[in-house]
């Protein structure tokens, strides 16, 4: 891999997120971002030959990294936003959100980030080969997963099977390694940040029970993943059809789109992250017939 610890773990966390506007999930992946540089930093140094020397100058940096105000991280992130899209392995695009019927009919602007689909493939098959497969696990590799871990990416880019297998694995790791125990320990975010991260937890367990995945529809600002509900004529159309229209609608607000077929139903691909959609019905004054398009967590 030929991106640093940082940039893989920023070309992940910021992927989806609104560019514009200060979102909660926004925030943690920035203050991720800063512990990212600090270890990157340490695990370089010689401080990592001393463990109690290394824990010392890590949990000093860390606590100054959770008095980070607002302006410390705009300045933070737009740095790390600047670097990525002079390599070109970030842009900004329309938000899914302003696809949403509520904000398109206010032609309300949203902007987010993409990561180039092909970079942020291989970051994720990097990392998902080396923890799930038997072997070392290099330091580069614990430092990502734990900032994964500590920003709520878990359940964004692991099934639960594979999470699951990745905490057991983390667990060992840490019994063999007096550093990677040190580095797992640690948390960096702010008792705010913290209930924030417990809930998009307690969400990815419920999105087990599909008849509770609706719940994702009220905070649309306080997720990594929108949840949408795209407005059109139904009355006479396939399912495949209305499929079709919906990511044609997309795609022509700046997204790509790809449809897929997996196990035993079809999910729509957005950008990076997969969708599952059904044509559905708004109760407002009238009944209103569109789709809807809700995260996978697999």
């Amino acid at each position: 891999m030929d991106y640093t610890i940082m940039e893989q773990f920023a070309l992940v966390a910021l992927d989806g997120q609104d560019s514009i506007h200060n979102t909660a999930a926004k925030k943690a992946a920035v203050i991720g971002i800063a512990a990212a540089s600090v270890l990157q930093t340490l695990l370089v140094e010689d401080a990592q030959k001393n463990v109690n020397e290394f824990k010392n100058r890590f949990c000093h940096q860390l606590e100054k990294i959770k008095k980070m105000n607002g302006k410390q991280r705009r300045s933070l992130e737009k740095e790390t936003v600047s670097m990525l899209k002079a390599e070109k392995v970030l842009e900004e695009v329309p938000n899914l959100l302003g696809c949403d019927m509520n904000y398109y009919t206010a032609n309300v602007t949203m902007r987010e980030y993409k990561t180039d689909e092909g970079t942020y493939q291989r970051i994720i098959e990097s990392v998902r080969a080396v923890i799930l497969e038997p072997g070392e696990v290099p330091e580069e590799t614990v430092a990502v997963l734990w900032l994964f871990r500590e920003c709520g990416c878990f359940h964004d880019i692991f099934s639960i099977e594979e999470q699951k297998k990745i905490e057991s694995r983390l667990i060992e790791i840490s019994a063999e390694s007096q550093l990677y125990k040190v580095i797992l320990e640690q948390e960096f975010h702010s008792g705010v940040r913290r209930t924030y991260l417990k809930f998009l937890n307690f969400k990815s367990n419920i999105f087990k029970n599909p008849y509770l995945e609706g719940v994702n529809l009220l905070f649309p600002f306080f997720d990594r993943r929108q949840a949408i509900f795209i407005d059109m004529v139904i009355l006479g159309t396939t399912v495949r059809d209305r499929r079709q229209t919906a990511m044609q609608f997309l795609r022509e607000n700046g997204h790509s789109c790809e449809e897929l077929r997996i196990e035993s139903e079809t999910m729509v691909k957005i950008d990076n992250a997969y969708y599952r959609i059904w044509p559905s019905t708004r109760s407002c004054k009238v009944p209103i017939q569109g789709v809807e398009l809700l995260p996978v967590y697999r």
